[in-house]
């Protein structure tokens, strides 16, 4: 037996007795583990790197701005690709899974990332850049990179906390939303306070589609089943009670739209702006880290 099977057996099944009974897997729902404890942690933070910066390059994508696709392009690279390659462990083994991207979601996720990279390089060095077709292309690249986490996470039916309907709407438009953020934080500290005021109608919108798809997704996993209103549950216990209220509440939400109402109408502040980024930067790793952390397994009877 390899060591991790070693280690989820002293999890599961603790000398003292105190862990999960042998049979209770098959008649309770089981709490996941393999994809945010140890080092699955990097799972969470490559998918949200790779996301945000997928974001900032499709919002930047209308506005033809360089500098925004090229933070974009290093940030979905960079920091999402090298955090993945922390998660996925010995390279030699792990490079096998590009081998099957009609099986694999995840497979296909590096497939895409791959042909991001390169055609966005092509975009980044050609003068100009912003060829139609071209930036087209780069537009449904994004929309599948940004969607990738929660897709993988998407085809596990016997989770029902992630095989929501509302997991993909929700991934794409926090993606947009923060990239957007991060965008409009740029403008403003580069003296572009007119562009930064203009996309303030645009940040409203995405906030306020954003929170419905909050909504959304706890509302329908609610009526989902008796096992997906587990994973609700568990946001409300312990330590990601703390998490649901701080985070979600706070961070994703109530934060965010005490700065909205305050720049309402155009009148923006490069501070709140930067203030209301680092809070649904917070906020949306902490709505990921829940989906993720309180996902249960459906009981085989």
């Amino acid at each position: 037996m390899t060591d991790n099977i070693h280690e989820l057996e002293k999890t599961m099944f603790p000398p003292d007795g105190s862990g999960l009974k042998p049979y209770e897997w098959m008649v309770q729902p089981t709490a996941q583990t393999q994809w945010i404890n140890q080092q699955g942690i990097f799972l969470w933070l490559a998918f949200f790197f790779s996301e945000i910066g997928a974001g900032l390059y499709f919002v930047s994508l209308f506005y033809e701005y360089k500098a925004g696709i090229v933070l974009g392009w290093l940030i979905t690279l960079v920091l999402g690709g090298l955090i993945h390659v922390l998660y996925l462990g010995n390279p030699l083994r792990a490079w096998r899974m590009i081998m099957k991207p009609q099986t694999s979601e995840l497979s296909r996720g590096i497939w895409i990332i791959g042909v991001f990279a390169a055609l966005g390089f092509i975009q980044i060095i050609t003068p100009g850049g912003f060829n139609t077709v071209l930036s087209f292309v780069m537009g449904i690249l994004c929309l599948l990179i940004i969607s990738h986490g929660f897709a993988t996470m998407n085809v596990i039916r016997a989770l029902p906390a992630w095989s929501s309907t509302m997991v993909l709407p929700l991934s794409v438009i926090s993606g947009v939303w923060v990239g957007s953020q991060i965008l409009q934080l740029m403008w403003a500290v580069s003296g572009q306070g007119t562009a930064a005021s203009a996309m303030e109608v645009w940040a409203e919108v995405f906030f306020l589609i954003y929170f419905l798809c909050i909504v959304l997704y706890v509302w329908g996993t609610w009526h989902a089943s008796g096992t997906a209103k587990a994973s609700l549950k568990a946001m409300l216990d312990g330590e990601l009670k703390r998490i649901t209220l701080a985070g979600v509440l706070g961070f994703a939400v109530a934060l965010p739209l005490l700065f909205t109402l305050i720049m309402w109408g155009g009148d923006t502040n490069g501070f709140l702006i930067f203030l209301r980024l680092a809070s649904v930067c917070a906020g949306d790793l902490a709505i990921r880290y829940l989906i993720m952390k309180s996902a249960v397994y459906k009981p085989l009877i």
